[in-house]
């Protein structure tokens, strides 16, 4: 057991160095440490055929690689055959982790219902029990009534959040070949490292003499493809573009999402590029962000004033607010599993969830000019938190409530949202750019 455990310590620490996020490490030992478990612990494990898993993973490369090419083709995209082989790890690790769980928590149901039938047959069989006697102790009879609410509470307490929080690692869909179909515009295929050494790939649009430029920043599950329709907003405007997939999505580095937890580190990045690779053309920087994207933009800029203004789209408060905003209705549980689901979202990002916060970050922008647009019918991030960050934000600011689900302002109604962005964009760097 010992050779064991120093093998697997130093698998743990092999993988911690080759993976894009730490928290990923855990997923990716997943399968075979918990195989090696199933296997060790229940011997009926070891009877099954080997041809069985290999039906399994005949059935499910297909099914995965179908819902990839489905998610793909909604999200105007492109399966990467890589990603099929990480969306599989990680339906095996969480159909492992079910198995286990299913033998241990799972038992204890199947212990209940063993017993009520043995009992009801007994008493189908024997004459009742003298008067003033027992048949079962007292402690057991309490303990086969606990048994229901233990396995509904351990279900609820511990495998849904663990099974939440683990979903911040997931796979990716690849840009379209023809970026998205605005290669017309000029579009520069560009790349560059975060701080912490990740590569993230974007697309630069150049537009003749002008030396401001907007960063775009999408939302989480995206890319750049599909929200490549904010590159007609600066497009023959008088503003450069700079379009990147954050880490975990596209065709950058990662499998790890954490909602601007970590992705304020790739706006900086992109500023970083900019001012070294194209000066000319990013003498002012702005920045546009929906949903996760405002988070990290706005979570960014208050820290490097190199970002001279921003626009914040369908931005949430914060993860606690949000979950409470979610969960905090649901009866008994809802608080405590929405704290829960934090805290393991934390295990795997390994960093705090409660440190993500934009309230803080939006009163630090220093006077910068800041337009906070939500959609009135936005289910996903309630328009609350517009409201609350606006009434953060120093001036000067602006807010604009309109029609629209999540993150889809922009396609409801295009010419008001570019004529609020460009108004914001333009008073911010006309006194310097004249």
């Amino acid at each position: 057991m010992g050779v064991v455990a120093v093998a697997g310590a130093a698998a743990f620490v092999a993988l911690d160095r080759l993976t894009a996020h730490p928290g990923e490490t855990v997923l990716l030992l997943m399968p075979p440490g918990l195989g090696a478990l199933l296997w060790w612990g229940w011997p009926r494990v070891r009877r099954v055929p080997v041809w069985r898993y290999g039906v399994y993973l005949a059935v499910m490369v297909p099914v995965i690689a179908g819902a990839e090419w489905l998610a793909a083709s909604t999200a105007r995209g492109r399966v990467k055959p890589v990603e099929v082989f990480w969306a599989l790890w990680f339906v095996v690790a969480w159909r492992l982790a079910w198995a286990v769980w299913a033998r241990t928590v799972g038992r204890i149901g199947k212990v209940r219902q063993r017993w009520v039938r043995r009992r009801t047959a007994e008493a189908a069989s024997r004459p009742p029990p003298v008067t003033g006697r027992r048949a079962v102790p007292r402690r057991t009879r309490v303990l086969v009534a606990l048994a229901g609410p233990l396995r509904a509470g351990l279900a609820v307490f511990v495998f849904a959040p663990l099974m939440f929080g683990s979903l911040i690692h997931r796979f990716k869909i690849g840009n379209p070949p023809d970026k998205a179909g605005y290669a017309d515009l000029g579009v520069e295929a560009v790349s560059f490292r975060t701080a912490d050494g990740l590569r993230i790939s974007g697309w630069f649009v150049p537009e003749p003499g002008s030396d401001a430029t907007a960063i775009i920043c999408h939302g989480a599950g995206a890319n750049k493809g599909n929200f490549a329709a904010f590159l007609s907003l600066f497009a023959g405007r008088g503003y450069n573009s700079l379009i990147f997939d954050f880490r975990g999505h596209g065709d950058s580095d990662g499998h790890t999402v954490t909602f601007g937890l970590y992705e304020d580190a790739d706006v900086r990045a992109a500023v970083d590029w900019l001012k070294r690779e194209r000066p000319d053309r990013a003498r002012h920087v702005v920045g546009i962000g929906s949903s996760m994207g405002a988070m990290a933009l706005v979570r960014a800029a208050a820290d490097d004033d190199r970002i001279e203004a921003v626009v914040l789209d369908s931005c949430f408060v914060s993860a606690p607010r949000l979950a409470e905003q979610h969960l905090g209705g649901v009866p008994v549980v809802g608080r405590p599993l929405g704290t829960l689901i934090l805290a393991s979202m934390s295990l795997h990002a390994r960093r705090s969830f409660w440190t993500l916060d934009a309230s803080e970050a939006i009163g630090r922008l220093s006077g910068r000019p800041v337009l906070l647009i939500h959609g009135l019918d936005d289910m996903m991030i309630p328009p609350a938190n517009t409201e609350a960050l606006y009434a953060l934000a120093a001036e000067p600011k602006d807010k604009w409530l309109a029609p629209g689900a999540h993150s889809n302002v922009l396609t409801d109604d295009f010419d008001e949202y570019q004529e609020r962005v460009l108004a914001l964009f333009d008073g911010a760097t006309a006194t310097t750019r004249r």
